[in-house]
This record gives structure tokens, C-alpha cells and sequence, in this order.
């Protein structure tokens, strides 16, 4: 078992150490590298306690603590892929349970060792009521958090995917743990293989994690998921556009509208998923660097000239690499150049006024701008303004 638990801490730390070197990591992914990191945590405990306690009694009774913050920590990912601009600190308390753990597993630690003769019974509680709280909560919750990303999250999205796969694996945690219970007076074995049942699907959970931003070492499917990085990306489906509470008048382009909702379509690819990587840093890091969105007449062929990248094969990279067409690319770094101003503007209490944010950001469209805004954030402009304001007054 303690060969399982080290490969487990080293794909804990591998992957941690990937999301926190990534250059595409989005605010969501922090509780991603949270949750690798509580992993990570928890079999080092095991680890130490496999190899240096001898007592029968903690090696098969001595539930750790941190198995209580993994469901949150999912849930909380989940909501924040949804709604980007979700505050994950609003559902501190459902880290309560975790904390409660905390307390009676460094209790029941100090209880062990000082040789109480009470000790065993106090172990014995602690694993009891820890283990009939947490096996519960990882079914009911688990089972929850799928519903809401089949639900809410886009159709086909890898988001939905590593959600729905994540929550399943630790369902199938939780039903194991049922499992142990039941056949554990009748097969003194089930112990050890429960367990390492266990700890091998916190293996998988941590190998999903980093397929999933770095599946260019298996499936082409998940290079689409870790090249959608751009802040805060598209993470539901795209509603119908709605009048905005403010007025925009600027001249309206159908043929340029017509191309901006086009859908890319899918042909052979000539580039290697390489050289497409390598053409995305490119033009992210020229976007960051000089702006380019902020032109409101630019073009692909006017892109490929700055960038001196050829034309078709930004074309195909955008298509095929991120699965997104050239407007939505540029549109989404000019919604995070509003979504920047309106912050600063709000913590400055300066006059706002979107219809000069729109046109500064490279917007010439008032229906390409509402839908864009709404489809990124979920909110309209007036809304996001207004949520950012009640953010301010609380701070």
C-alpha cells in the first residue's frame, strides 16, 4: 500500500506544480491546485503513518481530516466555472465540517500520545463519527455537483467532462467507503484492499487533473480544453441576446456579425499540434503585450501582418487548436479589457460610461458586444457594473 500512497504524492505534486507554472491558469483553477494539493496532503499523512506507527489500532482505525474538503473544494469549482465572477470566500461554511475534523483529529493525536487509557475509545469515536459524516456528505454531494454541471455547464465543454468525471470518482470513494463498512466484519482483508482501492482513485483524480490541462501527451481532445485560457473564459451556453440597460448607436455591420457568430468548421488539419501551440503563444502574448483587440477594424489578414504569422495558419489554430473563430478570440480579450476598466473605475468612484468602454475595447457592434458580455460573464454590463459596486461598498 505504501508503494500506491508515493505514487499518489508524487502525481499530487506533479500536478500541483503544473497548474502553478501554467501560463494560461485561469482564477478557477486555483481550487483545482487546491483540491491536488489536499490530496497531495492526505497521503503524505497516510504515508508517515504506514511507515513509522506500529499500533494496529491507528493504521486501521485512524481516519484522516482532510477527506472533508474535497467535495467542497469540487463544488466550489464548479460554481466559479459557471459564474466567473463568483466570490468562492461567500461558501466559507462549507468548509465547517473540515475544520470540525481538524479539531478532532489533532485531539485524538495528542489523546494517542500521551497513553491514555481512555485513547482507543476516543479513536474509536473519532473514526466512527467522522467516517458516518464524510461517506454521506461524498454521496449526497458528489451526486449533486454532477446534476449542476450537466445542467449548467456547456454541452461537450471539458469543463463538464473533468467535473463530471471528478465528482463520479469521488462518488465512487464515497460508495466504496459504504462498501468497507458492511464487509468489514465479515473479511479482515477488506481493510487493506478498501483502502487501496482508495488511494488509487485519488490517483486517477490527480491524472484527470493534469490530462486535462496537459492532454497534448494523450488526446488531442484535451489540447482543445488546456488551450482555452484566456482569464475568465466562456463557461455557458450562449442565450439569446437582451436590450441592454444602456444605449448603444454605433453603426451596425452585418457581414462583419455574420462572421463573428460563424461556427469554425472542422477540416484536416496541415499543422502539428506543436506548431499550433506554439502560434497561440504568439498571438496571446501579442495581445497581452500590444493590444491589438483595441483596433475595432481588425482583421485576420491585418493580425497575420502584425504577428507576421500566416494568415491560414491562424486560421487553424484558432479552429482547431482552441475551437473558437477569429472574432470570438479577439472579442474575448476585448470584454476582459471592460470587465478590467469597470473595476478600476468602481474602486476609484470615477464616472463610468460602458458605451466608451465598448468602443474603447475595439467594439464597433452594440449586438456584438451584449452578447459577447453576456455570454462570458452571464451578466449584462449594467448588471456586471452593478455587481462590482456592491463588491466596492463591502470592502
Amino acid at each position: 500500500m505504501k508503494y500506491i500512497i508515493a505514487i499518489g504524492i508524487f502525481q499530487a505534486l506533479l500536478a500541483a506544480v503544473l497548474l502553478l507554472r501554467s501560463r494560461y491558469r485561469k482564477n478557477a483553477d486555483d481550487l483545482l491546485i487546491s483540491l491536488v494539493v489536499c490530496i497531495g496532503l492526505h497521503l503524505s499523512i497516510k504515508f508517515f503513518i504506514f511507515t513509522f506507527v506500529e499500533d494496529q489500532q491507528v493504521l486501521n482505525m485512524m481516519n484522516t481530516f482532510i477527506g472533508f474538503c474535497y467535495i467542497p473544494l469540487l463544488y466550489l469549482y464548479t460554481l466559479k466555472t459557471i459564474r466567473p465572477e463568483f466570490v468562492t470566500a461567500s461558501k466559507w461554511y462549507l468548509f465547517i465540517p473540515f475544520i470540525i475534523g481538524a479539531i478532532g483529529y489533532f485531539s485524538t493525536v495528542c489523546v494517542l500520545s500521551v497513553t491514555s487509557p481512555k485513547a482507543y475509545l476516543v479513536l474509536y469515536w473519532y473514526n466512527t463519527i467522522s467516517l458516518y459524516t464524510l461517506l454521506p456528505l461524498d454521496i449526497i454531494f458528489s451526486c449533486g455537483i454532477i446534476y449542476l454541471a450537466m445542467n449548467k455547464l456547456p454541452r461537450n465543454s471539458q469543463e463538464k467532462k473533468l467535473v463530471v468525471q471528478l465528482a463520479s470518482l469521488f462518488l465512487s470513494v464515497g460508495v466504496l467507503g459504504v462498501l468497507f463498512v458492511i464487509f468489514n466484519s465479515f473479511f479482515d482483508s477488506s481493510n487493506y484492499l478498501c483502502r487501496s482501492i482508495i488511494y488509487t482513485l485519488l490517483i486517477v483524480i490527480t491524472i484527470r487533473i493534469i490530462n486535462y490541462k496537459y492532454g497534448a501527451v494523450t488526446e488531442t481532445e484535451m489540447l482543445l480544453s488546456s488551450g482555452n485560457y484566456n482569464g475568465d473564459e466562456i463557461t455557458t451556453e450562449m442565450e439569446p441576446s437582451s436590450v441592454s440597460n444602456f444605449v448603444l448607436d454605433p453603426i451596425e455591420n452585418i457581414q462583419r456579425e455574420e462572421r463573428e457568430i460563424s461556427v469554425p468548421q472542422k477540416r484536416k488539419e496541415i499543422l502539428s499540434q506543436s506548431e499550433m501551440f506554439k502560434i497561440l503563444l504568439k498571438l496571446e502574448k501579442a495581445m497581452e503585450n500590444e493590444q491589438y483587440y483595441v483596433d475595432s477594424e481588425l482583421t485576420l489578414d491585418k493580425l497575420a501582418k502584425l504577428t507576421n504569422v500566416n494568415k491560414y495558419h491562424i486560421s487553424e489554430t484558432l479552429n482547431h487548436f482552441v475551437n473558437k473563430s477569429f472574432y470570438t478570440f479577439i472579442n474575448e480579450y476585448r470584454i476582459e479589457y471592460v470587465k478590467e476598466k469597470l473595476k478600476s473605475l468602481s474602486e476609484k468612484n470615477s464616472s463610468i460610461t460602458i458605451l466608451e468602454l465598448a468602443y474603447e475595447s475595439g467594439f464597433n457592434s452594440k449586438s456584438s458586444f451584449n452578447r459577447y458580455f453576456k455570454e462570458i460573464t452571464t451578466y449584462t454590463p449594467r448588471e456586471y457594473l452593478n455587481l462590482i459596486a456592491a463588491e466596492v461598498l463591502t470592502t
